[in-house]
C-alpha cells in the first residue's frame, strides 16, 4: 500500500470517528434542550436507516421527526462513544461503536445509564462521509430508562 493510500485510509477512518461523534453531540440533550436534530439527521444518506429500537426512520426528514419524538422526557442526556472498530471497503465502510448514555430526568436527577453497541454501515457521499445505517444492541440498561420509552419500545 503506498503512502498516500495509507494517508487516505487514517483520513476516511478519523472522518468516520468524527461523524459518529457528531451523532453523540446531536443526540444529547442539555437543561432540557436537544442537539441540533436538523444537523443530526444531516449526518445520514438520503437513504440512510435509522433503528435503535424505537421504530425505524429512512432518510433524514423521518430521521430528524423521530428525534424530535424521542428526546422530550429527559432533562439531560449525554452519549459517549468508545472503541470504535472500522472497516473499510472503498466508498463504503462498516463499524462497531460501544455507547454509554447517562440520562436524567427532572423528576430524578440521579443518572440512568443505558449501554449499547451500535453496528453502523457507512456511505461516502458527495458531502463526506454519511451513516447508510444504525443499528443498535442493548448490552445494560437501567429499567426506568425503558420506563421513560414504554410507547416507542419495539417488542
Amino acid at each position: 500500500m503506498t503512502i498516500e493510500a495509507q494517508l487516505l485510509r487514517l483520513q476516511d477512518i478519523e472522518n468516520i470517528k468524527e461523524l459518529r461523534y457528531r451523532y453523540a453531540y446531536g443526540a444529547n440533550i442539555i437543561d432540557g434542550q436537544s442537539g441540533d436534530l436538523k444537523a443530526f439527521a444531516a449526518l445520514f444518506a438520503d437513504d440512510g436507516i435509522f433503528d435503535v429500537g424505537m421504530g425505524v426512520a429512512t432518510g433524514p426528514a423521518e430521521i430528524e421527526a423521530m428525534m424530535k419524538g424521542l428526546t422530550t422526557q429527559w432533562k439531560c442526556a449525554m452519549h459517549y462513544m468508545l472503541n470504535p472498530v472500522i472497516e473499510l471497503d472503498g466508498d463504503r465502510a462498516s463499524g462497531k461503536v460501544s455507547g454509554l448514555f447517562a440520562f436524567v430526568s427532572a423528576e430524578n436527577p440521579a443518572p440512568i445509564w443505558l449501554s449499547n453497541i451500535y453496528s453502523d454501515t457507512y456511505v461516502r457521499t458527495s458531502q463526506g462521509w454519511r451513516f447508510q445505517s444504525v443499528h443498535i444492541q442493548t448490552t445494560f440498561a437501567d429499567p426506568a430508562f425503558f420506563a421513560g420509552y414504554a410507547d416507542k419500545l419495539q417488542s
